[in-house]
């Protein structure tokens, strides 16, 4: 028996982009979504489409077009979940489950497995010496900190859109062929084209690391189209520090400083250790230490999309354009990973298996999942249609720990996980 949650967060957030209203009837494009169909002939090319993150999810054969059909099929679908029961009956998961789950990260050198549903903790232990006071370093799971960071600043007046060209504050791209096209969705979708350079751009203690890593990170070769291809590591966010830098500047903080004040410190998030380069810039894709319990808070918001103890911390429509798949790998979106069915993850081999219901996360199920992934097997994962975040904590580079597993034994009863075995 295979698991699985309904959700229809992908299909809300594809909406909430184009205003759909589903068709009357398949051979006509719905809604909107025809105003972008330039030469009338029923179907939206990829280049009607532009850097529009949906494009990947609705073109369903691949062929570069998303045809009426397709599109109806995915609000069809979308309507349909509407009524499935948040909760399937599957799931009836327990402090017995959740240990199974915390056991497998424990005999893979975990730290801390802590779980909430509907905002409460219902699981915490901590495993090898480690405490709840532990503060550990969350690796490239910082980096789901700053999506959020950029949707405050457009709320803020201080960015355009999502779309809003790097160049516009960063001048020193504006007349370069490829940098002067670079959006802060590129950036945050990892689809910006820019070299890595992980020899000076990646860790901490690296003898070969640039002092400014900010002002180094512009200064990396674009070997690619924006929005061509995704690729991981450590430039795209570090382009983003410098570009929050220089926009705070009239504030005189640092892009650390609005992250504390405008997100952190009203849900009540305290940090541990912050990473920082020699110039004494805070590290973007990998600096932040934090406890268990401060993490999973943090987590709590992102599921609450915004909203803590009845205030809406940051504009709702801006964190859910957050979790829409890009159409360079639909496993990332704006700095967060997702369960899309058709993802990748930071490797090309880590894929969705074809015909998995799920994502590359977690195969048998919940595509609505999003997560902050990092080093070490440091996760936390969301999921919406659950009412569930989900973390575990590890600082350990030989660490065989393996997500769909331990989603596996976290979300599979003890009496759907027995009839796997019988005879």
């Amino acid at each position: 028996m295979k698991f699985r949650c309904f959700s229809i967060s992908s299909f809300l957030a594809l909406a909430s982009l184009l205003t759909l209203t589903a068709p009357a009837q398949t051979e006509t494009l719905p809604g909107k979504l025809a105003v972008l169909d330039r030469d009338k002939d029923n179907r939206i090319s990829r280049e009607e489409a532009g850097e529009r993150p949906f494009f990947a999810a609705l073109d369903r054969d691949k062929d570069g077009f998303i045809t009426a059909a397709e599109a109806a099929k995915v609000m069809n679908r979308s309507a349909a979940s509407k009524t499935t029961p948040a909760e399937p009956a599957a799931f009836a998961a327990d402090a017995a489950t959740f240990k199974k789950a915390a056991d497998y990260s424990a005999e893979n050198n975990g730290r801390a497995v802590l779980i909430m549903r509907k905002g409460e903790i219902v699981f915490e232990r901590y495993d090898n010496g480690f405490n709840a006071e532990t503060s550990t370093r969350l690796h490239s799971a910082t980096k789901a900190f700053w999506g959020p960071v950029i949707a405050s600043m457009i709320e803020d007046g201080l960015i355009d859109s999502f779309d809003e060209l790097a160049s516009k504050t960063l001048t020193e791209w504006a007349n370069h062929p490829r940098k002067s096209r670079i959006t802060l969705r590129h950036l945050l979708t990892l689809s910006a084209g820019l070299v890595q350079d992980v020899e000076k751009l990646q860790g901490e203690d690296r003898d070969t690391l640039a002092p400014d890593l900010y002002r180094h990170a512009i200064g990396v070769q674009a070997a690619r189209e924006p929005g061509a291809q995704f690729q991981y590591g450590p430039s795209c966010f570090y382009v983003l520090g410098e570009i929050m830098k220089r926009k705070l500047a009239s504030k005189t903080q640092t892009p650390l400083d609005y992250l504390k004040q405008r997100i952190l410190d009203p849900i009540g998030v305290k940090t541990g250790e912050w990473v920082q380069d020699a110039a004494g810039n805070p590290h973007i894709p990998n600096g932040a230490h934090l406890t268990a319990r401060e993490w999973a808070k943090y987590g709590q918001w992102l599921l609450q999309t915004g909203e803590w103890q009845g205030k809406q911390i940051v504009r709702k429509d801006l964190l859910q354009e957050l979790r829409a798949p890009s159409s360079a790998n639909p496993g990332h979106g704006l700095a967060l990973w997702l369960n899309h069915p058709e993802g990748q993850g930071s490797s090309p081999l880590q894929k969705t298996p074809e015909g998995a219901p799920g994502g590359w996360i977690f195969h048998d199920g919940c595509p609505d999942l999003f997560g902050a992934l990092g080093a070490g097997k440091c996760r936390m994962y969301m999921i919406p249609s659950l009412d569930i975040v989900a973390l575990r904590m590890c600082d350990e580079e030989r660490d065989r720990f393996n997500d769909h597993t331990f989603l596996h034994l976290l979300l599979t009863a003890e009496k759907v996980a027995a009839e796997k075995v019988k005879p």
